[in-house]
């Protein structure tokens, strides 16, 4: 009798995991309502996947060189009216999407979501700051510490396995990303500290959304950091009473780069929730090859046999991490 009723009781608990899953599932890999431990149970025995994840930081990686290209062609406008200007879009889509999917505009794990977007709108503040102080090549070289802080992060708060093998993969890529860019090493310090620290905080924020995976959708990820990057900046704006109003070319370009902007955060937050933060953040680098596409096309700058050999280093040593990370997998 008691192994009947303890049958019994399994089948309610699976039954009730299903019926969540059922109403609250999504294929971001979320669960809306977590409030439940079988729920959140359920949602942390869904499978990575490994290829969507990288896909998304690829995209992801292209939206952010096309960003890095519109910031420093503005580079007249004040810092925090692009910043303004970059989350106004997400300020006004957000919301309707949330609303028209019935999810909680504020999210579940309100304290991460709030930090996730404290800690991304400094990273974006002194990202776009050494944008339009230093040379971009050094800016991005700056920029590009931010993966090996996500390793040191994951490994620390998320316990995912860094594995010693991976170190001269990511001194590989490293190498190609200085190839790239050439870096001159003639900066002020005070600009190199700030895009240190905003790499730092940049680094922070990915690491926040692998974690808020298990909890929030990342509509509500992506609405909390517009809203606290956008209401921050318009709060210093009218307090320093810089807000200039633009013209309808410069108004145009910076709606764009609101638009490049959000989509940059949608395909950033779903590759830390579809795959581990320590394989997946190595493909950021590939913003440096996109960024000297955008540089053909938009600059008319050509890249030499040295930059060549540089985007070669950072795609094999993607594939090299690739296959480290997940090696029973065929690409």
């Amino acid at each position: 009798m008691n192994g009947y009723n303890k049958n019994i009781k399994s089948f309610i608990q699976i039954s009730y995991i299903k019926l969540i899953n059922r109403l609250f599932y999504n294929p971001g890999g979320q669960v809306f309502i977590i409030n439940k431990n079988k729920a959140l149970s359920a949602n942390r025995n869904i499978k990575d996947n490994y290829k969507l994840g990288i896909f998304m930081m690829i995209m992801s990686s292209v939206c952010f060189a096309l960003m890095a290209a519109i910031v420093k062609y503005i580079g007249n406008f004040q810092l925090m009216e692009i910043v303004l200007f970059r989350n106004i879009p997400s300020m006004i889509i957000m919301p309707m999407l949330l609303k028209k999917k019935n999810i909680p505009l504020f999210g579940n794990n309100k304290f991460i979501l709030s930090m996730r977007g404290i800690f991304g709108m400094i990273g974006m503040i002194g990202m776009f700051y050494t944008y339009k102080i230093m040379l971009l090549t050094d800016a991005v070289t700056i920029q590009k510490l931010t993966p090996f802080f996500v390793i040191i992060f994951s490994g620390l708060f998320l316990k995912e396995k860094i594995c010693f093998q991976q170190i001269p993969i990511f001194l590989l890529a490293f190498l190609g990303g200085l190839l790239i860019v050439r870096p001159g090493f003639r900066i002020d310090l005070f600009p190199a500290i700030i895009g240190l620290f905003a790499a730092i905080s940049m680094a922070a924020a990915h690491v926040t959304l692998r974690y808020l995976r298990l909890s929030d959708h990342y509509l509500v990820i992506i609405n909390y950091f517009a809203y606290i990057s956008g209401v921050t900046s318009l709060i210093i704006l009218l307090f320093q009473r810089n807000l200039i109003i633009p013209s309808l070319p410069d108004f145009l370009v910076l709606i764009f780069l609101g638009i490049v902007g959000l989509f940059s955060q949608i395909t950033l937050t779903k590759a830390y929730q579809l795959a581990p933060a320590s394989l997946i953040t190595l493909y950021s680098y590939l913003e440096i090859v996109f960024s000297i596409i955008f540089s053909v096309f938009l600059f008319r700058e050509m890249p030499n046999i040295v930059s060549i050999s540089g985007a070669s280093f950072i795609i094999i040593s993607g594939y090299l991490n690739y296959r480290l990370r997940v090696p029973d997998q065929k690409i």
